[in-house]
């Protein structure tokens, strides 16, 4: 299984949306835990509406700021038992039958109430026989990759703060349940936080797909050669035994020809996104500099009008 965990600083703008959708893409986890919504579940379900989630579930105190939302496909088991303003905790049954506890955890971020975080947890703790979870902000953390810190206040010189703010912990029972968890850090532009990616052994294991229908992209129509593919396809598709075999021939031959020249165009920008994903990750954990906070904006806007593209196609 392989879980998401970001505050995303505000989830009800475009800009974000896209971010999520993008990781959610590259990434796909089976849960997301989303912290700083600003959302209540109307406004999730609106957002939301295109992510692979066919399950959501929200917490929104009264006024401006916070917000926790928690998404999960279809084939996840997973029953919501216990929620405040600071976590999410719903009980997971893998496909063995092993149940555990997963806390989606949003902790205090004023230090004279950072004691309300671990009350907080002993009373979950409470609940707890056999395996927990916990993501959120905490002390202690599995091991994790990619850069060390999770929130950054993007100021340059002596302004800029960088603390591992975003961590995932665990009890002896889940670790020895799945003892090759990783904790993947990913660099998003849309949020001061990071993401965490946390992936048990079962989501280790290689995932065989299955080939996928062809389906004709509408927006194809918008290129002047589509009709050239088509009607290339249709000569030299096509010699069966009989005229409808003969049909049903060039059909596949045109579906394979679309499908190949597709590619190119129903995903514009492919590499320049990698490119300024890699730019983007660079200036992260360059010095905060004035230049590189600069070239930051200015790379994440152009990333973003890439998204954007990719979503109008």
């Amino acid at each position: 299984m392989k879980l998401l965990s970001w505050n995303c600083q505000g989830l009800g703008n475009p800009w974000t949306v896209r971010s999520l959708h993008k990781i959610v893409k590259d990434q796909a986890p089976e849960i997301c835990f989303l912290m700083e919504t600003w959302l209540d579940i109307e406004g999730i379900k609106q957002w939301c509406s295109e992510l692979p989630y066919k399950n959501k579930f929200a917490v929104k105190k009264p006024g401006l700021g916070g917000g926790l939302a928690m998404l999960w496909k279809e084939d996840i088991m997973l029953d919501v038992f216990k929620f405040s303003d600071n976590q999410i905790s719903a009980w997971v049954t893998e496909s063995d039958g092993f149940r555990w506890l997963l806390t989606g955890f949003y902790g205090w971020p004023e230090t004279k109430d950072r004691f309300k975080s671990w009350i907080l947890l002993s009373h979950i703790s409470s609940f707890v026989d056999g395996g927990w979870m916990c993501i959120g902000d905490f002390n202690e953390m599995l091991w994790f990759i990619g850069y060390p810190y999770t929130w950054n206040n993007k100021r340059p010189g002596a302004t800029n703060t960088k603390e591992r703010l975003d961590r995932a912990v665990a009890n002896e029972a889940w670790k020895l349940k799945f003892p090759k968890t990783t904790v993947t850090h990913i660099i998003s532009h849309a949020s001061d936080h990071l993401l965490l990616i946390l992936q048990n052994h079962a989501a280790l294991r290689r995932h065989v797909r299955g080939e996928h229908s062809f389906k004709f992209e509408e927006a194809w129509l918008l290129w002047d050669d589509c009709t050239k593919v088509v009607q290339e396809a249709w000569e030299i598709s096509g010699v069966g035994e009989s005229a409808l075999e003969a049909v049903r021939l060039k059909i596949n031959g045109c579906s394979e020809e679309l499908k190949a020249w597709g590619a190119t165009k129903t995903h514009p920008g492919t590499n320049e996104i990698k490119a300024l994903q890699k730019q983007i990750e660079w200036l992260t954990c360059a010095p905060p500099t004035i230049q590189h906070k600069s070239e930051f904006i200015k790379a994440s806007k152009e990333l973003d009008e890439w998204l954007r593209k990719q979503e109008v196609y």
